[in-house]
């Protein structure tokens, strides 16, 4: 994490918010890398928020997302619950930084995610979807104005759940 000041309750409340704001985003916008030159590509995508802060992303094979990330599997997600509000960026916000990879067994997130998005029941068994968990390598948050910073995986995983 950066060595500087990280606002009022320091380092630790800083990891412990982020962490929830994670657990807390059913959706975010994933950006991934285009094959053809490198070029950032963000789409919106639900999310099944992990303990540690990774995520779990159901994508369709149809889906150009998930063809840069089955070519190039970094990533990102921005998680900004107030995006769309007046004052969005004084408002928290999460990017988590890493790599995907895809789940081989469907069965292993498969009733969570669609606990987490019951609107997915129309295509949860379509074979040309899979999932893909994007491990968190870091993620940089910003609480407020003054108060952000980069929080690598250990830090995440070193949190003691709630």
């Amino acid at each position: 994490m950066e060595a500087k000041s990280h606002g009022e309750g320091g380092r630790v409340a800083l990891v412990r918010e982020a962490l929830e704001l994670i657990a807390a985003s059913p959706r975010g916008v994933l950006c991934t890398l285009l094959p053809e030159g490198g070029e950032p590509y963000g789409s919106l995508v639900d999310i099944l928020p992990l303990e540690g802060g990774d995520a779990v992303l159901f994508l369709s094979g149809l889906a150009e997302h998930r063809k840069n990330l089955d070519a190039d599997p970094r990533g990102s997600l921005l998680l900004g619950p107030a995006i769309g509000s007046p004052d969005a960026l004084t408002q928290p916000r999460v990017t988590i930084v890493g790599s995907a990879e895809h789940v081989e067994d469907r069965a292993e997130f498969r009733d969570l995610y669609l606990a987490a998005h019951p609107a997915s029941a129309a295509f949860i068994d379509f074979p040309d979807f899979a999932f893909y968990r994007l491990r968190a390598d870091r993620v940089r948050y910003i609480a407020g104005f003054g108060r952000m910073g980069w929080i690598p995986r250990d830090s995440l995983l070193a949190q003691d759940p709630e």
